[in-house]
């Protein structure tokens, strides 16, 4: 298995002495931080350097090991590239300490005051996909994650973001949420993965079958990439499709060579695939935003969203342009281009 940092060696101690309080069985208490494993002498590279074969990128923050322990796992299932995300000043050894700070952290988020970390990615145009991994804190995400995440919210648009979290007893959902605002251009996935004290015993198989259903084992990320290249004249822009029915039939229809006509005054670029797109049992509703791939329903055709738009019921959305590439579709008048599969 390649990887991009040494774990020293596996936490042996039980769940239940991490991610919370002694009353971590009572759902009225906030989730406190993970307790600090004692670890404090691993070296870990601040930057990742994939070799250019890896798929998938797993970031995670931790304190206890736990979460860690799952990065690690994910890692040696799919064989791919892990970063550890570390605040700039490392938490107090003293427990109290660490969760006063904690909460002050998480305060001053609320604020727009993000604490600093000292882990960074130049890019990632060599992943597909970025799984991110943090215990639960108050209920939140573990500050330093959040802070990653909004640093680094314009290179993960377009991407895809699997969710993992280690918890003594708190949902994963507010921080799905989190996640969500702070990287508004890129894809969470809806099923998430989160271990308790009661099923971190599962592990192994638990991560197993989660990397199956999202997609993202070793077998499924040999099959189909989800990118696509959009030529037109002689530049080129990639484009991320959605891994529903949709998504994976506009793939199978690659490559093709349409006419992007301009729609409501620049708003949208659309074309007829001919036949219309399969869309039994995709989630619809959508509110589109610049670079948005979608299918309107009614009429069938495909619409490349230039400007954001209000919400519609009959939208689905099936991809979206990775980064800034919209830009090159920002034009007057209609636009030939050939779609292709990378």
């Amino acid at each position: 298995m390649r990887k991009l940092l040494l774990i020293s060696f596996l936490m042996f101690a039980m769940f239940s002495m991490a991610a919370c309080s002694s009353s971590d069985n009572e759902p009225a208490i906030p989730e406190q931080p993970e307790k600090p494993d004692g670890d404090d002498n691993k070296e870990h590279p601040d930057t990742p350097s994939p070799d250019g074969s890896a798929r998938c990128l797993v970031l995670y923050a931790s304190r206890s090991g736990n979460t860690e322990r799952m990065a690690e796992e994910i890692c040696r299932q799919l064989d791919c590239d892990v970063l550890e995300i570390e605040p700039q000043t490392p938490y107090d050894d003293d427990y109290n300490a660490m969760l006063s700070r904690s909460q002050e952290e998480l305060d001053g988020i609320r604020r727009g005051h993000y604490p600093p970390v000292k882990n960074t990615v130049k890019n990632f145009d060599d992943y597909d996909m970025i799984f991110v991994g943090y215990p639960i804190w108050y209920g939140s995400m573990a500050t330093p994650m959040q802070t990653f995440l909004h640093d680094h919210a314009t290179k993960l648009a377009g991407k895809r973001i699997a969710l993992f979290a280690s918890s003594g007893s708190s949902g994963i959902s507010t921080s799905v949420g989190e996640a969500r605002k702070l990287c508004p251009g890129a894809t969470v996935i809806e099923h998430t993965l989160l271990l308790t004290s009661s099923t971190f015993i599962q592990m192994k198989n638990r991560i197993k079958t989660w990397l199956e259903d999202i997609g993202a084992s070793k077998e499924e990320q040999n099959m189909t990439s989800l990118k696509v290249n959009i030529t037109l004249g002689d530049r080129t822009i990639i484009a991320t499709m959605e891994d529903n029915v949709a998504g994976r039939d506009f793939l199978s229809r690659l490559p093709l060579e349409v006419t992007l006509n301009d729609y409501n005054n620049m708003t949208e670029k659309i074309f007829y695939p001919t036949p219309a797109l399969t869309t039994e049992g995709v989630t619809r509703g959508c509110t589109p935003k610049p670079g948005d791939i979608t299918i309107y329903a009614p009429w069938g055709n495909v619409a490349i969203f230039c400007k954001s738009w209000s919400h519609s019921n009959d939208l689905i959305r099936i991809g979206r342009i990775d980064g800034n590439g919209i830009e090159a579709l920002t034009v007057g008048g209609d636009i030939r281009v050939k779609i292709e599969k990378q």
